[in-house]
């Protein structure tokens, strides 16, 4: 199945000074990808900025259940105005609430001698667990039990979140599913609409002027997914939000035929 991938520069906030600002349109992107359902997220190193450890920071902050949160994401100075974001509201963060069958997010607190891991799923006690992951990190499992707390590990089947990676962009490019998103690309057919890793520039730059930049000549997809717009230019947020709605609309058609 058809992944859907995002990549932004590092230098996707080239244009802001004020730390809120900042951190205000990251949450905007946070909320996109959760919206559309985005999979994955690349920041891709530009050299005029990187800002790739803020934009990852927050990012992964926002996708991390709350009650996970301070276990997985220890507070630091770049995280310090994330309070004025709205949550991201998505499936795999629960209430502190349990209910038989559901699935939830844990994080392995400790390793009993005998192998048995214990996780904290969000409530006051630990569950124990029968996996191999260590100390730290970060497990999927079903509560079997409230009393006494069993789970068991499992695997979510709907929207479950992103992942944030970094990456280069020649290695971005270079996807078999690749999408630069560009107004000099051509307006795609609505049948040929499909997911793939959408590449998007930076507020003062487009995909094709970063390329050239840094000495990258290759031969890429690109669509122009804003067609006729209004304004003199399009803001990275607002060209991810476009972009992705539409990729939603034709995908889902596409699925249900």
């Amino acid at each position: 199945m058809e992944k859907l991938v995002v990549a932004i520069p590092s230098s996707s906030l080239i244009n802001e000074n004020d730390e809120k600002i900042k951190i205000y349109k990251i949450g905007i992107i946070a909320r996109a990808l959760a919206i559309f359902r985005v999979e994955e997220l690349l920041i891709y190193r530009d050299p005029i900025l990187d800002e790739t450890e803020l934009i990852k920071e927050v990012l992964e902050y926002l996708e991390t259940p709350q009650y996970l949160r301070k276990e997985l994401i220890p507070m630091s100075e770049k995280l310090r105005f994330v309070g004025v974001l709205p949550p991201l509201a998505i499936p795999s963060h629960k209430s502190k609430h349990l209910k038989i069958g559901e699935l939830r997010e844990g994080v392995v607190k400790r390793v009993a001698p005998d192998g048995t891991r214990w996780v904290d799923i969000g409530v006051e006690a630990l569950a124990p667990l029968k996996c191999e992951e260590p100390k730290g990190a970060r497990v999927t499992v079903r509560v079997v039990s409230k009393t006494p707390l069993l789970v068991e590990k499992a695997k979510a089947e709907e929207y479950w979140g992103y992942k944030v990676k970094s990456a280069e962009l020649k290695d971005v490019l270079k996807r078999k599913d690749v999408i630069v998103t560009s107004r000099k690309g051509r307006v795609p057919k609505p049948e040929e609409i499909r997911k793939g890793t959408f590449v998007f520039g930076n507020p003062k730059e487009g995909v094709f002027e970063i390329m050239k930049r840094m000495g990258i000549d290759m031969e890429v997809e690109a669509w122009n997914t804003i067609p006729m717009q209004g304004v003199r230019t399009v803001r990275l947020e607002e060209a991810i939000i476009c972009t992705l709605a539409i990729v939603n609309f034709f995908s889902f058609w596409g699925d249900s035929r």
